[in-house]
C-alpha cells in the first residue's frame, strides 16, 4: 500500500506508542490513514512523523477494510496551524521522493526489458 508511515501515540505525559499507520491523504483539516485493527486505536491520539513533528488528532470516521486493517478519517486538533503546515510539508516532500524513486525504478526495469 502506498502512503507515508507514521507512528501513533496515546495522549498524556508518558503517552505510550499505539503502533504504526500509513497516511493515505492529508490536508490542513485532517488526514485519512490505514491502521492495524489489532492496535485498537483510541478516538484521540498523537500522529508523529518524526521526533520534532507531532499533531493531535481525533477520529471522526472509522471503517474496517478487512480483518486486519481499518481506515481512519482524522480531524486535527489544536490551534497551532504552523505545526500542521510543517507536517503537511514533510509528508508531501516524502511522497514526492517516493514517487520519484518509483518512477526511476520503472524506468530502469523498462530499460532492462528493452536491452
Amino acid at each position: 500500500t502506498k502512503g507515508i508511515a507514521v507512528k501513533l501515540k496515546r495522549l498524556g505525559w508518558f503517552g505510550s506508542e499505539i503502533g504504526s499507520a500509513v497516511v493515505k491523504d492529508m490536508s490542513m483539516g485532517g488526514a485519512g490513514l490505514l491502521a492495524p485493527l489489532k492496535d485498537n486505536v483510541p478516538d484521540q491520539f498523537w500522529v508523529l512523523y518524526d521526533k520534532n513533528t507531532k499533531v493531535k488528532a481525533k477520529v471522526c470516521y472509522r471503517k474496517s477494510i478487512n480483518d486486519k486493517l481499518e481506515f481512519l478519517g482524522l480531524e486535527w486538533h489544536g490551534k497551532d496551524n504552523s505545526v500542521r503546515l510543517k507536517l503537511l510539508r514533510k509528508l508531501r516532500r516524502r511522497a514526492f521522493v517516493l514517487k520519484q524513486d518509483n518512477f526511476r525504478l520503472v524506468e530502469v526495469n523498462q530499460q532492462q526489458n528493452l536491452g
